[in-house]
Formats: C-alpha cells, structure tokens, sequence
C-alpha cells in the first residue's frame, strides 16, 4: 500500500479505515450481492487503481479482554487424541462419533443443526457439564480490542485496470 508520506496516518485513523471499509463492503453484500459469487473466474489482474471516499462516523475503540479458548481448539486434532486415549473402548467411539457426524450433516447447517443436537435428551447438560469442568479450566486467550463504527459510507470515484 502506497500512502502520501505527507500525510501521517494515525492508529486511530488505520482502524477507522478497516473498520469502515468492512462496514461498508458488508452494507454492499447486502444490496448488491456477494461480489465473490459474481465475479467471473479465472481472471488476472495485474493492477487496479481505484479511487475512494471512505466517510466513518461513531469510531469506538475498546479494550483488551481475554475469553476462553474453544475457537483455538483443533477439533480433529482433538478429537483424534481422544480416540486415540480410549484404549479398548477406541472401536466404540468411532462408531458413535460417525453415527453423531451423520446425524448432524443430515440435519443441515450449523445452527439448525446445534439446535436439533441439543434438544436431545442430556445434550444441553453434558454440553454444559464440558464447559463447566474443562473449557473453563483452560487458560483464556488474549483478545484485542474492539473498534467499530457507527455508519461508515464507501463511495468510489474511479476504478482503472492495468
């Protein structure tokens, strides 16, 4: 990224302009559609120029907080130490992981399918009894801070292509 050397560009500023281009690309997705999913594929570009106005209002900068670690997690990595630790009960899983894996693709989609594993009986408590007794016993994770902004308005003037 070329920048004018003239222009300082303040750590306020920086965040302003990805937390605004973000808010209003994501506005866009909404009116004009997903661009990944329209544009034509096996292309090339070598070069774009492209002339914007980025308006932000409401920039809000929070702080550092930490949480728990269950995105970090590898969830096949872990899983398969589990299996691998359940000595002769190792064949048994399998199989009934398998079975749970089927069962939550056939129902479709991560919400609709987290929804119809929990309404199973002793789901939500097992469910519960895990975060309570291993996912809270994990160190938490760092976590930077918050920036968002309240409208942010992305016009462009000019797209050349090289």
């Amino acid at each position: 990224m070329t920048m004018n050397a003239s222009i300082p560009i303040t750590p306020e500023a920086r965040l302003a302009i990805e937390a605004g281009i973000k808010k209003a690309l994501s506005g866009m997705d909404k009116t004009a559609g997903d661009a990944r999913a329209k544009a034509a594929p096996d292309q090339n570009i070598d070069e774009m120029v492209i002339n914007l106005t980025l308006t932000v209002s409401g920039l809000s900068i929070g702080h550092d907080t930490d949480k728990t670690p269950t995105c970090s997690i590898p969830l096949l990595p872990t899983v398969a130490l589990l299996i691998k630790r359940m000595g002769f009960q190792r064949d048994k899983a399998m199989e009934t992981l398998q079975g749970v894996m089927k069962e939550a693709l056939e129902i479709g989609g991560d919400k609709a399918a987290t929804d119809a594993l929990l309404s199973e009986m002793g789901v939500a408590e097992a469910m519960q009894t895990i975060q309570e007794e291993v996912i809270a016993t994990l160190p938490r994770s760092p976590v930077k801070k918050t920036v968002k902004v309240k409208g942010a308005d992305l016009t462009v003037t000019g797209v050349a292509t090289k």
